[in-house]
């Protein structure tokens, strides 16, 4: 009797926990889609902001820019106009939304440096972008570019964003580097997914020393001064000290960046990364350089 009362006591035991089971799964199940919606809302608003980030179209400090200056945005025209007042208010998530749909255009372009919609050359844009955001576009036969256009009606291009991807000293890194029209000036630098040391090379991640790239040159200078834009070296050089202690008043320093200190190894990974991205990019860049494009 002791024996069959014990062995009921395990099976109601055993039924609880097989119970207690199902119902968590359920609910964690239930739960996880409910929540699939933002967290996809959200990491569109994530890389919505840092493309405008790239594009110098969003502030550092969450305002947007217009050439530069504090812009705000025009609900009924939809686009940017300038502020006049001291401190222009944030940018709300719907603005920067808005913002992205009608500025920001993702497009495609080949070895030859020529650019392509999606539907163009019959690609999935959707399928595409997550398939290959882990390792990268560069090595693609059709490599991944955005368009900015203008702030208004103008054909003429903004800019463009070229993703750049590498590895630091613990994980893969990833970034936006964003251009002027002229495929030459850079107009913006994100890095914005990075699991580098705090305090150390995860200062890539930091506005400040993001903004030591805006207007540096990514084709860099021979000595005299020129540019042969077949033939240069591309991408921005972090020196391991100072550009003025590295390079001085050099052409070359037109190409490069204040290093971290104790961040070797990223910044290693930073300078690869620019320059495995760019290299495949330099007819598109030429291209552009040379005014071959429009909006």
């Amino acid at each position: 009797m002791t024996e069959k009362r014990s062995s009921f006591s395990s099976f109601r035991t055993l039924l609880f926990v097989v119970f207690l089971c199902t119902i968590c799964a359920l609910a964690l199940s239930v739960l996880a889609e409910v929540l699939k919606s933002p967290q996809k809302n959200a990491r569109e608003l994530y890389r919505s902001k840092q493309l405008l980030l790239a594009a110098r179209i969003l502030g550092y400090n969450g305002y947007f820019l217009l050439d530069g200056k504090p812009a705000t945005y025009d609900s009924q025209e939809k686009i940017l106009v300038p502020y006049e007042e001291k401190v222009p208010p944030k940018a709300k998530n719907e603005e920067i939304l808005d913002i992205f749909e009608s500025r920001i255009f993702a497009r495609l372009t080949n070895s030859s440096g020529e650019l392509y919609t999606f539907e163009e050359v019959g690609i999935d844009e959707g399928a595409y972008l997550l398939q290959n955001e882990k390792l990268g576009y560069s090595r693609l036969p059709y490599k991944l570019v955005y368009l900015v256009k203008e702030n208004g009606p103008s054909k003429v291009p903004y800019g463009y964003v070229i993703p750049i991807n590498g590895y630091g000293l613990w994980d893969a890194i990833y970034g936006y580097l964003g251009v002027e029209a002229n495929g030459d000036t850079v107009l913006g630098m994100t890095w914005y997914s990075q699991r580098e040391t705090p305090g150390l090379g995860g200062e890539i991640a930091l506005p400040e020393w993001q903004e030591q790239f805006l207007g540096k040159d990514i084709f860099q200078k021979s000595p005299d001064g020129t540019t042969n834009f077949e033939r240069a070296p591309l991408g921005i050089r972090v020196v391991k000290t100072t550009v003025k202690e590295t390079l001085g008043n050099t052409p070359m320093a037109d190409s490069a960046v204040d290093g971290i200190p104790g961040a070797s190894i990223t910044i290693n990974g930073v300078n690869e990364a620019l320059r495995r991205s760019l290299a495949p990019y330099r007819p598109f860049l030429i291209r552009a350089q040379q005014g071959e494009f429009d909006g």
